[in-house]
Parts: C-alpha cells; structure tokens; sequence
C-alpha cells in the first residue's frame, strides 16, 4: 500500500485499508455495539496500521464557549428509515462520507445512528452529546421532534418537504428524471417508459415527475407506458437488497400494448430496480440495448458497472447532498441567533454513460 502521511490519515483511508464501508469505521470509532466481529476487527487492525487518530481540533471546540452554551464538538446523524442491517449499504455509506468530509474540514466529529425509529429520541440527543443534528430520512419529520423539542440546530437530510419548519437539504429527483428523459430523446426514443416496483417512495415520485413533465411538453407523454407498482420484497427480508425485484410483470404490461406501441427504451427508478429488469428482459430472450434500452437512476457503482452491459445511470451525488447539509449545520451551529428560513436546497447530480443505452435505428 502506498506510505500515507500519519498527520493525513483519514476515515476514507481506514475504510479503504480495512476493506469496509466510512460507515462502518464512524461507527467503531463512536463506540457502537452493534457491529460484526469480522468488520471490527478490520477496522481496528487498520487503525493500528495506518496510525489513524481523530482530529483533535475538535477536541479544543469542546472547550469554546458560544455566549453562555458549551459546545461539544460533535455533530448527529441519525436515520430514522434504516436500522442497522444497512449499515454497509452503499447508499449510507456516500451520505456517511459526505458528512466526515465536513466534519474533517471543521473540525468536528459525527456521531452516526441507525435508528429505524422516528420515534425514538437519538442517544446522541439524549445524552447531549452534540452541537447540531442532521436526520436522514425521505417521508416526514420524525415523532420525536414533536415529543422531545431540541434545542440545537437540526438540518434534514433527503427530505424535499416544504411543510417542514426546518431547512433540508435533497437531491434534486425531479431535475435528474427531467434530464435522463431528455438524454434519451437526444438518442432518438421517442416510446420512452418509466417502471418502479416501490410506487410509494418520495425519490421515485419526485423522478417519475420530472419524466412526466419532460414528455408532456414534447407532447407525447403516454401513460400506459407508465408503471408505478407496489411489488412484494425478494431475499432476505432482514438484509436491505438482498435479491432485485421481480420486474416480469412490470415488463409485461408494456409488451401487453400493440407492437407498434412498444417502448424502445425504459427508465427504472432506481438501479436496483435496473437489475430486476435486466433479468425479465433476459427471461423473453432481449438484449440490452439491441432489443431494449435501459437506464436508472443513483449511480450505484459497483453494480451497475457488474451488470451486463454496464447500466447507464443518473448519479444523484447522495455524498455531495449530506456534505452540503453538515456544512449548512456548521453555519447554524456558529451563527444560533441567526433566522433562516426553512428552506430546500436541492443539489443536483450528472449523468453517467455506459453501455446500456444506445441511439434508436
């Protein structure tokens, strides 16, 4: 491995030596318990390597006083829509990186939880062990909130809810349905379908919106090549994507039409959901992109470059959106008596070609 400078060692670092997730490693270094052996002992063996120690800027902000409130130097991140079955999830693991990447330039720690409880008050909060929270989650402001009011300042982190009084921060789902619908107009697609197994999830919503609205003013926005389905889960029910899901019937709706109705090419709302297609198409016989183009959404990288082609994807920047956040929080946590208003912010992503999609012939 190529010699780091000890004074330079980050969570990235330990994370890539130790073979796991910048999640897993925030979680050891915060003392979790709930971590497996193998990953722990991982983690442990490449902080001895590397010589890995946290950041002590922060430890001289637990001594700063701001007016008459003591700060801690540490920051929250709680998700409230994931336990820990996730943990190694790569999703969590772009929003996790974002937030250290902050919290390394600010000099401030995170304290992660998975809660998978909005009901439940974060032991970081409970324990007053932080200066400001960020909670993840996509639906609504969690109960505690309202239970137990905090006084410290919170930043939503996914959320895209004007209703809400605080300010959050949101990939921009609408925007990346907009362009990927336009990038395959510019290939030539004219039957352009939109198919998600998880009907009720904000992002996919947000996507199919963005969709809708690109095709309606071209003028040819055909819902029949829409299909917002709930379908049941596949795998190992206590593992988060342990299997893609079942897409056979969602493909077969569309080849139910007319042929001359047929879509040339079919957006999935998530790559996942890209996988699950990639076999119903196999099952009928049809290659990708030469019978059918494919194309998702998040970017996740290791499987769509597995996946036969290489899935082409909207990359939603999830470590860029948590990033944004924590530095959002930064700015309350320096500035309390400041007003601001809860606004949205929405960070937009970029397209990442492969090889599933092509031009029409």
């Amino acid at each position: 491995m190529k010699s780091i400078p000890r004074s330079t060692i980050t969570v990235q670092d330990v994370a890539r030596n130790a073979g796991v997730s910048v999640g897993t490693v925030s979680r050891v270094l915060n003392g979790a318990t709930n971590i497996a052996p193998e990953n722990l002992k991982k983690v442990q063996v490449a902080i001895e390597e590397l010589g890995y120690q946290k950041n002590h800027s922060a430890g001289l902000l637990a001594s700063r006083r701001v007016g008459s409130v003591s700060r801690t130097g540490n920051i929250g991140m709680v998700y409230t829509e994931t336990g820990p079955s996730w943990s190694n999830h790569p999703l969590v693991a772009a929003y996790t990186l974002g937030v250290e990447q902050a919290c390394q330039e600010k000099g401030f720690h995170s304290l992660i939880e998975l809660s998978g409880d909005g009901d439940l008050v974060p032991r970081c909060v409970r324990e007053r062990k932080i200066d400001g929270l960020l909670i993840r989650t996509t639906r609504s402001a969690p109960r505690f909130l309202e239970t137990s009011p905090l006084n410290i300042p919170v930043v939503f982190v996914g959320l895209n809810d004007p209703m809400v009084r605080f300010p959050q921060v949101a990939p921009d789902n609408q925007g990346a349905g907009w362009m990927m619908t336009d990038y395959l107009w510019q290939k030539g697609h004219r039957r352009i379908a939109f198919l998600c197994s998880h009907a009720t999830h904000p992002f996919f919503i947000a996507r199919l919106h963005g969709y809708e609205n690109y095709l309606r003013q071209k003028q040819v926005f055909a819902p029949e090549l829409v299909n917002m389905a709930m379908l049941p889960r596949t795998g190992d029910p206590a593992q988060p994507e342990s299997a893609p899901p079942d897409m056979t019937s969602l493909l077969g709706s569309l080849f139910a039409l007319p042929f001359d109705r047929h879509p040339t090419a079919i957006l999935t709302a998530n790559d996942w959901m890209a996988r699950g297609l990639y076999n119903a198409l196999a099952a009928r016989g049809l290659r990708v992109p030469d019978d059918m183009v494919v194309a998702g959404f998040d970017n996740a990288e290791l499987l769509c470059e597995a996946m036969t082609p290489p899935l082409t994807s909207f990359d939603m920047d999830f470590t860029a959106v948590a990033r944004t956040a924590a530095m959002e929080l930064f700015d309350m946590i320096a500035t309390p008596a400041e007003h601001r208003a809860p606004a949205v912010h929405l960070v937009r992503g970029r397209l990442v070609e492969r090889q599933s999609v092509a031009p029409t012939t």
